[in-house]
Order: structure tokens, then sequence, then C-alpha cells
């Protein structure tokens, strides 16, 4: 999803006009940057209008996820230590990581990105995959709606019986997108 076409976390554009306001961003934005790992973690935005889904069960019926575009994008990773569950197929370890976005960086033309529940990333190796977009509680700028950052919860999926990729950070010529001119307005 583009920036701007999202509906939740919106602010007063007077507020984000003020001077103050733009220097607290840049400095959070540099923050992100300057700590960020690299290479940088490609994002990954699954194309959810090609996507076709089971009426009856709600999985998706492609073989592949379909992505619309890969965006490198900066940004700062945490750890949470692994949670080790006894399940019927045995021990599984799950681990969620916190990935700190900067609000000029999603903003950025280049990048022009607001991540969604089920959008994927590439780092370390392996797929993590969006369960969640929050607002740090600390990430506000002093006591306006204004927020400097956000933070995505990730998972590594489990990966199942499906068919292993060759070079899992790179998409499949199958899930790349082939691109389309917008609609005139």
């Amino acid at each position: 999803m583009r920036f701007n076409e999202r509906k939740e976390f919106l602010y007063d554009p007077e507020l984000f006009t003020l001077a103050d306001t733009q220097t607290a961003l840049g400095i959070y934005a540099e923050y992100v940057r300057r700590h960020s790992p690299r290479p940088l973690p490609k994002f990954m935005e699954v194309d959810r209008g090609s996507a076709r889904y089971d009426a009856l069960w709600h999985v998706p019926l492609d073989e592949r996820t379909a992505f619309s575009r890969v965006i490198d994008m900066p940004c700062i990773i945490q750890f949470e230590r692994p949670d080790w569950r006894l399940t019927r197929v045995g021990i599984v370890p799950s681990q969620k990581h916190k990935v700190t976005m900067a609000n000029n960086v999603l903003r950025d033309p280049a990048i022009d990105w607001f991540p969604q529940r089920g959008d994927m990333m590439f780092y370390n190796g392996y797929r993590h995959m969006i369960v969640n977009v929050v607002l740090d509680p600390s990430a506000f700028w002093q006591q306006t709606n204004v927020w400097m950052g956000l933070v995505c919860e990730t998972v590594i999926p489990a990966e199942g019986d499906a068919r292993p990729l060759l070079d899992v950070g790179n998409a499949a010529p199958r899930e790349i997108m082939q691109t389309r001119p917008l609609p005139e307005v």
C-alpha cells in the first residue's frame, strides 16, 4: 500500500509543517539510517490484487505469493528471545522480531510504502512475515499526534512442505509483478 493510502495513524497536517516537527522527524530518520543493518533488508510488498483465495478456507490458491515490488529500506531490527512450544509436531520454536521504521523513510518518494499485515521481509537468510504494525508509544513527537516511526512485529513463517526456493533473497519470476500504469483521475 502506498503511504498516503493508509487510513490509520493520521495526524494534523498543520503540525507536520512546523519546523521543530520536521527537525525531529529528520533526526529520527537519520538515527534509523545510521543503525540499520548492512546490507539493507528487503521488504516485499504482497500484491493483493492478483491473489486468489479459497472461499471456504481463506487460503491462497496460487503456488507462490505474488509481490508487486521489492524495496531495500533502512530499519532497526530487534530480536526477542525464542519461545519454545510443544505441539503435535514436536517442539517448535517461534521468535518475534521488532522492526522499527522511520516516518520520513516511509514517506520518501523512492520508497512510498506503508507496511501491512502479510507483507514479507528478507533478512539474515530468512523470509519474515509482518504480523502486526503498531506505533511505539515513545515514538510520538512531544504531546502531538505526529508519529516519528512505527514498529512491525515479524515472525519467520513455517515453511511446511512447500517447495524450497533456490535463492530466497530474490523473488522468483512468477512472484515479480509486471508494472501496470495507474488509472487516470
